[in-house]
């Protein structure tokens, strides 16, 4: 599970380096090796190790292709992910063009450890996301516990 927060930089030729804590959350031979790296919501990137772009696949691949908004959106997500891209000696990978784009990445980057996935935003971008958003974390769990989306995490309900 991939978890934390990790100040970063993109240099000259695309390259990012993936924290080694993150990457030693990969068990190879169960995830696989490498990445996949693909448009993310809320103006960032998402990358998935092989195992979990495949679980990711399966589910899209489950959307009624009937569905406008479905074949929309596989077509987007599909035609903008890279290829499974592997670290080099480093631990970096290169961040594909079109993907920096749709992040509006620059050179300094957070990277974001968000369970079954690694998340690259731009630095100005984070910070925003986070100013806007810090101040609902509790009211949003409150609500995602209340409509059964989230686990109990030690509080008692009985306390409310």
């Amino acid at each position: 599970m991939f978890t934390g927060k990790y100040n970063h930089v993109i240099d000259h030729s695309n390259r990012l380096a993936i924290p080694s804590i993150l990457r030693k959350c990969i068990n190879e031979k169960k995830d696989g090796k490498g990445f996949y790296i693909t448009p993310g919501l809320d103006r960032c990137l998402a990358i998935y190790p092989p195992l979990q772009f495949r679980q990711l696949a399966k589910k899209l691949e489950q959307l009624m292709f009937t569905n406008q908004k479905a074949r929309n959106f596989q077509r987007l997500f599909f035609s903008k992910s890279s290829g499974c891209v592997e670290c080099d000696k480093q631990g970096r990978i290169i961040i594909p063009e079109m993907l920096k784009e749709h992040a509006d990445l620059e050179k300094e980057v957070v990277i974001v450890g968000v369970m079954n996935k690694i998340e690259i935003w731009d630095l100005q971008h984070w910070k925003e996301y986070e100013t806007d958003h810090e101040q609902n974390f509790e009211r949003d769990a409150e609500d995602l516990f209340q409509l059964g989306y989230a686990p109990n995490l030690g509080q008692n309900p009985v306390d409310k």
